[in-house]
């Protein structure tokens, strides 16, 4: 991805961990910047979504250069603590700094009805609206930012409690100079900003006594991205027809498989099915559909950060090695604050 591309998603991992955080990881939460440029994606203008708000992410918020000022939507995939817990606490934060432009919250009706409840039992005021949209409705989203257009669908998945992933589409229009066109037509250099910032581009503006028309300089940009992220998923086929162009999936990797077959073998009190998936299974999926990138996320909080897969102790290494198994595009497992830029298929990892 060269310097000064357009970058259309910038992805930063505020809580990597699943169920529980651990001294390296915290639970869920992904914050999804807006760039148009990779210059903007070091300033941290753009607006941004917040995919999850698990317990202490407004902590983690801290940790970041990202402007609550800026955050526009607020999507929760599925009402489990470890992915909501945290939302009462961040808007209470974003009403006492004195917000007052309106948020747009996607997320479960029982996202709505726990939020309900803080709002009757706990006093929390907000100065701001909120726009709720429950994703059972299953309606088309439409975002505008600046000159970025968002699209969000949604789309469900199997988990023990209604969840959901977000397909998230953006267009960005934009207007760049025809230099060779410029060039050929020996238009001087220093006449190219004149041309370009023109209140009036359909007007004839006088060029060493010669009109042209900016217009004719000046080309349309219209440029699309995709990326779906997932919420808790037993089955990634269930993403098979919304998985179509997507530049990355963002997907759990609770389990690797030995430990999810031991899991799934308990008998008697001790059986219980969590309705995770394993690293296997994703990268099986992702291979399968001939996805370019793939980010995987909420591990179990039993795996040790260091990567040594002939170590026996539970660690990221094994994690690794399931996935070089299964899988031959670029994939990424998330840690917390990691950036990852993505663009028209690129995706790489960004250090600020």
């Amino acid at each position: 991805m060269a310097d000064g591309q357009l970058i259309m998603f910038k992805l930063t991992f505020l809580g990597t961990s699943s169920g529980i955080p651990t001294k390296r990881r915290n639970v869920s939460a992904l914050a999804v910047e807006l760039p148009t440029s990779e210059q903007e994606s070091t300033n941290h203008r753009a607006p941004w979504l917040l995919i999850d708000c698990g317990e202490g992410t407004q902590h983690q918020l801290m940790y970041t250069k990202l402007r609550l000022s800026n955050l526009r939507a607020i999507c929760i995939t599925h009402v489990h603590g470890d992915h909501c817990y945290g939302l009462a606490g961040l808007l209470a934060s974003l009403a006492m700094h004195g917000r007052t432009t309106a948020l747009t919250i996607i997320a479960p009706k029982g996202v709505f009805a726990l939020l309900d409840a803080y709002v009757a039992h706990t006093e929390l005021r907000l100065s701001f609206a909120i726009e709720r949209i429950i994703v059972e409705h299953d309606q088309p989203i439409t975002l505008s930012l600046d000159n970025q257009t968002l699209n969000i669908k949604t789309t469900a998945l199997s988990h023990r409690c209604p969840s959901y992933a977000f397909i998230i589409k953006q267009a960005i229009h934009q207007h760049k100079l025809n230099i060779d066109k410029l060039v050929s037509d020996n238009i001087p250099k220093h006449f190219w900003h004149q041309i370009f910032k023109t209140n009036l581009p359909h007007q004839p503006i006088h060029i060493n006594n010669e009109p042209i028309i900016p217009n004719e300089y000046i080309e349309q940009m219209h440029i699309k991205s995709k990326i779906v992220i997932a919420g808790d998923n037993d089955t990634p086929e269930l993403l098979t027809d919304v998985i179509h162009d997507a530049d990355a999936l963002v997907h759990e990797a609770t389990y690797t498989q030995a430990i999810l077959d031991k899991v799934l073998s308990r008998t008697g009190e001790s059986s219980f099915d969590p309705q995770h998936s394993s690293a296997k299974m994703v990268t099986q999926f992702a291979q399968r559909v001939k996805l370019p990138n793939l980010i995987l996320t909420h591990f179990s909080a039993r795996f040790a950060s260091f990567y040594e897969p002939n170590n026996p102790a539970p660690n990221m290494g094994h994690v690794a090695q399931e996935i070089s198994q299964h899988y031959q595009g670029y994939c990424v497992c998330a840690e917390d604050f990691m950036s990852i830029l993505i663009n028209d298929k690129n995706m790489k990892i960004m250090k600020e």
